[in-house]
This record gives C-alpha cells, structure tokens and sequence, in this order.
C-alpha cells in the first residue's frame, strides 16, 4: 500500500518562508518603490498599475516627491513605513498622486485589504467568467493573460530570492509512518488490508507483533508539490520521490500558474466558447506539457493508497486534480494536517469544508477523511 503526500504553501510557511501571496504583493510594491527612484518622469507604470505624480511644478519626479513627502529617510535612504502603507497613503493624496490599477490587479488588492489574504488564481478565474460572458466588462482576456503572465514572472523572481533548508522532524515523521489501519475508510479497509497483507480479525495482535507491525510501512511514498520551491526536496527516504505536479524554479519555463477547476458549473460554457485564448491558463491542458500529470496517475493506479494533506487549502484552484485524486477507487483514506494557534482555535473543520467541495460523491467524502481526532497539527 502507498502513500500520497500532498504539499502545498502552509507546508513553505511551516518552514518560515513568506511564500503568501500577500506577502509576493508586498515585495511587489517594494521592488516598484525603489524602481521608481530611478525614474525621470512624473509617470511610472506597468500592466497592473499606473502611478502618476500630478502636481508636477513642485515635484518633477519620483525621487522628489518620496523625500519631499518624508516617505523615505534621507540619510539612511530607507523607507520609513512599510511598502504596501506607503502606496496606501499616496493613493489617498488625491490632490498630488493618482493611481490607475487594472481590473485584475485591483480585485487583488481589494482581497488583501477585506480579508488579509488574496487567491489570484481564483480571482484570475472568476474575471475571466465575467468577461467570457460580458463583452463590455472593461478588459478584455488578452489583458487579463498579459497580466497574469506577468505576475508569474514576478512570482518566480520573488520566490527566488528566498529559500530555506530547514527540516522539520516531526514531518517527515509523519510522512514515513506506518499505517494505522483505524484511519482506513470502511469501505476501503478490506482492500487496504488485503494488498498489505493482514487480515482484520488479527489487528489487534499487530502490535504485539514487529514482523506484522513492517507491513504497515508505506511501500511507496510521493511527495506530490504543488509548491514552486525546493522545500519538499528536504524531505528523503528510501521509498520517497517527489513530484513537483505545477513545476520547480530551476524549470521555470514549466511552471504551472492558472485555474483548474473544470467541476464548476460555468466551466463548460467556457468549453463552448470555442476560443482557445479562454483555455490559456488551464492546469488541465497545462499538465500534458511534462510527465508530471500522469507520473501521478500510475501512482494512484498501482495501488491502494492513503492521502496526506501537509499545507494545502483544497481551494478550487486546484479542484480538478484533487477530485481525481480524492475520489480514486483506491484511495482510502485522506487525512489532513491541521493548523493551530496559540489561543487554542484551529483549521480543521475549515480545512475540511474546503476538501468536501472537492468531491463529487458526499457519501465517500464523510467515509475517507479521517475525523480530527486522529489527525495531527503542523
């Protein structure tokens, strides 16, 4: 019997990497600051922004108008306010600063200030909805992808600059642990049980029994990343292989960036479209450009395997593999790792909510995710 690890950002951040999309926005507008300094002119701009200085007789340019405005320290040329609250006080200078930002990147922006965090794949998506359905949407899908390619690229250099070996002990323990046949889905126990070779009416003498208790070790384990960075390459043993399913940074070229979530009931209107600039940004058509995809699938196919779920939401961004995943008839068993902070509260009935809208079938949803109290915190 297997097992599939699925690894997404809260597995990066369990690390101490900033690999939020919020905290990407910010080193945006870092990164956008310091360019500006740069700039001769009153206007700096690129596809997601424009910023423009509008009382130019005082301040003729950018270099001016941060120190003029005490927006940055003159002696020790650093900023004296965070990037993101600096954009926020010039936007709110109407007399002095305009701001322009693309329907895309504003709906981003709206995100973080309402709820602290941002999906853009998600937001990328239900604009791309909008404007398939209406033409006089104010942007057309040739933006849209412009826009979203260009916060890969950005994405990417951001990424890049950070990196960690960190390893978690308690994690690769839980990555390479035997098997506890009481998180086997009733359905799926006798197969599960079968392929390992023990039969139920002896479990309870499996712990008495270290020739039996061996069984219960993995035979297989992927690591399947949906994360960009090398933090999972961390993790070894020898039954362990990794499957990078959306690319690495060292291939950038491979790298999967978009939506994939064919279950919506939109989805299909899409389809019928006809208009393959629609389909740019599919994870499903992106997946057959690598082996990645069906490395996967001969994985699930082999035998019957138990899900981890180590740092993924189970969004929809992601809803379309995750339902051939989760839904597999040989998947036994999902079990979630959960977060939980210090006042006591945790992530697990959220994180649970999100992996129902993964499934198809209610029935193997409430049978194979395993109830929280024998799963475990990251």
């Amino acid at each position: 019997m297997n097992r599939l690890v699925i690894i997404g950002n809260g597995f990066d951040m369990a690390h101490g990497l900033k690999t939020s999309y919020m905290d990407f926005i910010n080193w945006y507008w870092e990164r956008r600051l310091n360019a500006m300094l740069t700039e001769d002119s009153a206007v700096s701009e690129d596809c997601l922004c424009k910023l423009e200085i509008k009382n130019t007789t005082e301040c003729a340019n950018w270099f001016n108008f941060f120190y003029s405005h005490s927006f940055r320290d003159l002696f020790t040329r650093e900023w004296k306010f965070p990037p993101a609250d600096i954009i926020g006080g010039i936007k709110d200078n109407t007399d002095d600063f305009s701001v322009t930002c693309s329907r895309f990147f504003e709906t981003i922006l709206q995100s973080i200030e309402t709820r602290g965090w941002v999906d853009i794949e998600n937001d990328y998506y239900q604009l791309l909805k909008e404007c398939s359905e209406n033409a006089d949407c104010g942007y057309t899908v040739t933006e849209l992808d412009e826009q979203l390619a260009f916060l890969q690229e950005k994405l990417i250099e951001y990424l890049r600059s950070i990196g960690t070996n960190q390893y978690i002990k308690e994690l690769h323990d839980g990555m390479i642990e035997f098997f506890d046949p009481a998180d086997f889905s009733t359905e799926g126990k006798k197969k599960a049980l079968e392929n390992i070779g023990i039969e139920s009416i002896n479990l309870e003498d499996v712990q008495y029994n270290f020739e039996e208790q061996k069984k219960l070790r993995p035979e297989r384990i992927m690591l399947l990343s949906f994360n960009y960075t090398a933090t999972a390459k961390n993790y070894n043993n020898f039954n362990l292989v990794h499957n990078y399913i959306h690319g690495e940074l060292e291939h950038p070229k491979n790298i999967i960036f978009g939506y994939g979530d064919e279950l919506d009931r939109h989805y299909q209107d899409i389809l019928d479209r006809n208009d393959n600039e629609l389909l740019k940004n599919v994870k499903s058509v992106k997946y057959l450009e690598t082996r990645h995809y069906h490395d996967m699938l001969e994985f699930l196919m082999s035998a019957p395997f138990q899900v981890l779920i180590m740092g993924h939401s189970c969004g929809n961004s992601d809803r379309t593999l995750l339902n051939t995943v989760f839904e597999h008839e040989n998947c036994v068993s999902i079990k979630p790792f959960y977060h939980k902070w210090n006042d006591g509260s945790d992530n697990y009935l959220e994180l649970v909510q999100n992996i129902s809208r993964n499934f198809t079938n209610m029935r193997l949803f409430r049978d194979r995710v395993v109830n929280k109290e024998q799963c475990k915190t990251m």
